[in-house]
């Protein structure tokens, strides 16, 4: 019996982060390259950023339907080349089984039966979306003061400022910002596939139903061999790693070319979809509350006059709409640049309005946050940063006092995407 308790329905967060420390440190006998931490530093990005760091998600004609099995009534989705991978490691697992290069004992590697792949991340991110500007009008609804603020569509979209102010400030509300947050999943990429439903924060069944196995090892180096690293937490997870030799046979390109050719930039419908949520919830919230009643006095007399609200009107133009979505990236960013900062955006914005489209001023408003990716505590260079003050003061309790940086000489350096 393994004793790798780390769960999280495990009541003290104490026993949670020894138990999943313990996993950490012991799961694995060798690592190996092929071991991939998701979870460190910008790796939790990999495949849904390129490499300037925006935000990107797959282009859905890529995408195909495969079966792990013949018989399997279930369709699953993912980018060719991976499936194509998929199947040389089934392959070649059944391959050693049937010559006796490996002992099967275990179902799970024996079968590599897929239990899930590629999950749209536009339907995800609406649904995610939905559940925010639901909540946002049950807020309105029960509060008449905060609905009788407002009377037209904008009105609705200031009090939203608030809301989102008070009880989801640093959470995303783009789908770029939600690409890139912890509500996305490695799946919405493509490159994922899992073989196992042992749930994720249950490392006792993750070691006992899959790593205790004397195929593990095997199941790893095959893996290495046609592309895929594995998830170091979820062992049972396969993800192409497109910057690795072995993918060559699969796809020939370069890593910017495979990006650029399987992908598209999220920022380009950034606005589109949350424009298009913003304005079904203010209908909704019209349903609900058509008019408001504005009591007027006169002459010692109270008198109620009712105050229809505008429907949405197209008369918002792609200034509004810009300025709305800079102040949204702006907020789920935690307030990164200041009102100073943001001036000199929107005077861009405004000054260059007539030399170029809407989609190259959005293009802009994307590249002013997108170094912040990398600026993330926790990040690649918060990483080398706290590495570099380690070395410094190790330096300095040994007497010396000058040395060159982790990154090499006494300049700086910038992270890649991948």
């Amino acid at each position: 019996m393994s004793n790798f308790k780390g769960k999280n329905s495990r009541k003290s967060v104490r026993d949670q982060m020894i138990y999943k420390s313990r996993f950490n440190t012991q799961a694995y006998v060798e690592e190996g390259p092929e071991v991939v931490d998701f979870n460190f530093i910008e790796y939790n990005l990999y495949g849904t950023i390129d490499l300037s760091g925006s935000s990107i998600y797959p282009e859905e004609t890529r995408i195909v339907n495969f079966k792990s099995n013949r018989d399997d009534p279930q369709t699953f989705r993912a980018f060719d080349f991976v499936t194509r991978m998929f199947q040389d490691v089934k392959t070649n697992i059944q391959a050693a089984i049937s010559m006796g290069e490996m002992f099967s004992d275990n179902q799970i590697i024996t079968n590599m039966e897929i239990k899930r792949a590629y999950e749209p991340p536009k339907k995800e991110y609406r649904t995610y979306l939905s559940n925010i500007l639901i909540n946002y009008n049950k807020l309105l609804n029960n509060n008449k003061r905060l609905t009788n603020n407002i009377t037209r569509f904008d009105h609705y979209v200031k009090e939203l400022f608030v809301f989102l102010l008070e009880g989801y400030s640093n959470k995303p509300m783009t789908f770029s910002g939600w690409l890139q947050s912890s509500n996305n999943s490695i799946f919405s990429t493509g490159l994922a596939l899992s073989i196992s439903d042992i749930p994720f924060d249950d490392d006792d069944r993750k070691y006992e139903e899959f790593m205790s196995s004397s195929m593990f090892e095997y199941y790893k180096k095959i893996c290495l061999n046609r592309g895929f690293s594995i998830a170091k937490h979820c062992p049972y997870v396969l993800v192409a790693d497109i910057g690795s030799p072995a993918i060559v046979p699969y796809i020939n390109d370069s890593i910017y070319n495979i990006i650029n050719n399987n992908y598209n930039n999220s920022y380009i419908i950034d606005n589109i979809i949350l424009k298009n949520k913003l304005i079904e919830y203010y209908n909704f919230f019209l349903l609900e509350n058509p008019y408001k009643v504005k009591l007027e006095f006169c002459r010692k007399k109270t008198s109620k006059k009712i105050i229809y609200r505008k429907e949405y009107s197209e008369s918002y133009s792609d200034e509004y709409w810009n300025d709305l979505y800079l102040t949204l990236r702006n907020l789920e960013l935690g307030n990164i640049k200041g009102d100073s900062e943001l001036g000199k955006i929107k005077k861009y914005l405004k000054n260059m309005k007539n030399r170029l489209d809407n989609f190259e001023l959005i293009g802009y408003i994307d590249s002013s946050f997108r170094n912040e990716t990398f600026k993330k505590s926790y990040g690649f260079l918060d990483l080398v940063k706290r590495m570099d003050e380690k070395r410094k003061m190790k330096d300095k309790q040994e007497g010396i006092t000058k040395g060159s940086t982790i990154l090499g000489g006494s300049g700086g350096g910038t992270a890649g995407g991948y």
